[in-house]
């Protein structure tokens, strides 16, 4: 009985983790967001030219701010930015967070939720048996 709640165990874990498991290759979008702000560095430091295309065919928008910082900015996928401010699919020189770092983030989570999910059912088991035991003590003492 031991060795097939084991194997039941083992095999429920293995599904969960697989299931909840995200794709550890780089998807086309965060390739080529990848690329994109890899492209827009190489711009801002001047081994590459300022009329380089990103990933999506379009060119790289660059700005001079007035402290003398070069900004080069890819419109993403949809070619187009807000007047005010990037939208989700914009990358720039100037983020701390561009969007395929923020992918990269997103999968590091998901792979250790999915992680702790697969010891949840070691988790349960184990807590059924101390509760199991707990009561087995209980009723051998009010004897």
């Amino acid at each position: 009985m031991i060795i097939v709640r084991f194997i039941l165990l083992s095999v429920l874990s293995v599904l969960i983790f697989l299931l909840g498991m995200p794709n550890v290759e780089q998807g086309r979008l965060e390739s080529r967001n990848a690329r994109a702000f890899q492209l827009a560095q190489q711009i801002q430091t001047g081994e590459l030219s300022a009329d380089t295309v990103d990933p999506w065919g379009q060119k790289f928008e660059i700005q001079h701010t007035p402290s003398n910082v070069t900004v080069v900015t890819s419109h993403g996928s949809n070619g187009a930015s807000p007047a005010d401010d990037y939208d989700a699919d914009d990358i720039s020189t100037s983020m701390s967070n561009p969007p395929h770092k923020r992918m990269k983030t997103r999968k590091q989570i998901q792979m250790f939720a999915a992680l702790a999910l697969s010891l949840s059912p070691w988790l349960i088991s184990y807590l059924l048996r101390m509760r199991k035991r707990h009561a087995v003590q209980q009723g051998s003492e009010s004897y």
